[in-house]
């Protein structure tokens, strides 16, 4: 598992595939590449996730913080999305969000491991 730069339509962000989880709840690797602006103003990110498939009756994914790196003491930002269908996508203020270094999360009710969940964080520009 890694984060690898990818472009859509010449608009650039990163992605990882990950393998559903087995039980539980299984993290991404760690996101360094959101740098949050505490001075007030907005940064929004596109989250969107795309499941192969869903074995049981849906995949809840979460946004995490964490004070290093190795998510040794992960914390819960924002319960992003409640996937019943394979695929969905959340805008989100990361700025309201900040932490040193990002996780993202996969809670399971049964599992999920013949599946990968595609992960995708693009930028959104601001429109004028």
């Amino acid at each position: 598992m890694a984060w690898a730069r990818k472009t859509r339509n010449d608009l650039g962000g990163q992605q990882e595939v990950l393998t559903g989880a087995t039980t539980g709840t299984a993290y991404s690797s760690v996101i360094d590449f959101l740098k949050p602006r505490c001075d007030g103003t907005t940064q929004y990110v596109t989250l969107s996730v795309v499941a192969s498939a869903i074995s049981g009756t849906d995949i809840d994914i979460m946004l995490y913080g964490s004070v290093d790196s190795a998510g040794t003491s992960k914390y819960l930002l924002l319960d992003c999305l409640d996937m019943t269908i394979v695929t969905g996508a959340k805008v989100i203020d990361i700025n309201a969000y900040p932490a040193p270094y990002y996780f993202i999360s996969q809670t399971v009710q049964a599992s999920e491991a013949a599946n990968t969940l595609t992960v995708n964080i693009t930028p959104e520009f601001p429109q004028n």
